[in-house]
């Protein structure tokens, strides 16, 4: 296995076989998963990969941002391989994103309908599981009044505000219709706060990261386009002040977190915080946040596998022994 500090605690803890509650080391390890609509099945291979692997467990904190809080879920409820495959399922993206909708003021990306119908019904989601899992869920969101990423774990409480917290992480704004409230609060997409939720976990003392990313090797950052740019324009500064100030300093973040990551994964420092991304090879596909096509979406997923599998190096978890 190529030598980095994050590579090494989680090969050390798979071996050890040891669950949350009886870790014999003092890391505090955690995956953090980035979105970006349609995107995020590079990472939501990625996290199907680390189910393959037998290291779900291996992580003290699973942090997810948008569609990356999704992936993680399946993940620390022990589904990704059930919930992955409705990503290419025939029609259902093409029902979750319908850009036609916006121009008769409706969501273009219907993310109640990915939650509540999709999870409830199409593709169906153990909701408790993932709320009663040993390795907690940190779904991260975007508070609008102050543009300031927010983790809404502790508003978890069951089934019902596990949901509406990734919906929250998910609030594309307008294109996913209105901010979701919580507790008094508004919040939006996590990405436009912080896309790629490393700084949270560091921040609640991670020692090792493990990232996800949903942009190829070969993609550089980029800033907030015209629409988004438009679509907080009209909601208005005095309604989303939060928002107009964080759109405005987006494209110095999302350099300066390349630039962070690419450096920790390639010459990791002497001390912690440890940080190791794996992100889709150069050469893959291009995904739009709003693709829909089922091959599209089902490479998308194959690739995020291997870019993992490879990045680790780590052979197959050995069977559980048959039981009498």
């Amino acid at each position: 296995m190529r030598a980095h500090p994050v590579l090494d605690v989680l090969a050390a803890r798979r071996a050890e076989g040891t669950g949350p509650r009886d870790r014999s080391d003092p890391y505090r390890v955690a995956l953090a998963v980035e979105g970006g609509g349609s995107r995020a099945t590079y990472s939501s291979g990625m996290v199907l990969a680390l189910e393959e692997l037998g290291l779900a467990e291996c992580f003290d904190a699973v942090y997810g941002a948008s569609a990356g809080a999704l992936a993680g879920s399946w993940l620390v409820g022990a589904q990704a391989a059930h919930c992955c495959a409705g990503w290419y399922r025939p029609g259902l993206m093409e029902r979750v994103t319908r850009p036609g909708r916006g121009l008769r003021g409706q969501p273009v990306v219907d993310v109640e309908y990915l939650i509540h119908t999709v999870g409830e019904s199409i593709v169906v989601f153990d909701w408790q599981r993932a709320v009663d899992a040993e390795v907690p869920l940190h779904p991260v969101a975007t508070d609008v009044e102050t543009g300031k990423a927010v983790d809404l774990h502790d508003t978890i409480v069951d089934k019902a505000s596990l949901q509406l917290a990734l919906r929250a992480s998910a609030a594309v704004p307008l294109l996913a219709g209105l901010p979701v409230e919580i507790d008094g609060r508004r919040y939006v997409d996590a990405a436009v706060a912080e896309p790629i939720p490393f700084h949270t976990a560091l921040d609640q003392g991670a020692t090792h990261v493990l990232v996800l990313r949903t942009r190829r090797s070969d993609q550089t950052a980029i800033d907030a386009t015209r629409l988004e740019k438009a679509l907080v324009s009209r909601l208005g500064a005095v309604n989303v002040p939060g928002l107009v100030h964080v759109l405005g300093n987006r494209l110095e973040n999302r350099r300066a977190d390349d630039r962070r990551l690419a450096h920790a994964t390639a010459s990791p420092t002497d001390e912690a915080p440890f940080l190791f991304e794996v992100r889709p090879p150069s050469g893959a596909d291009t995904i739009n946040p709003l693709e829909t096509d089922p091959d599209v979406l089902r490479r998308g997923i194959e690739t995020g596998q291997h870019a993992l599998r490879e990045a680790l190096d780590l052979e197959e978890p050995e069977p559980e022994p048959a039981t009498a």
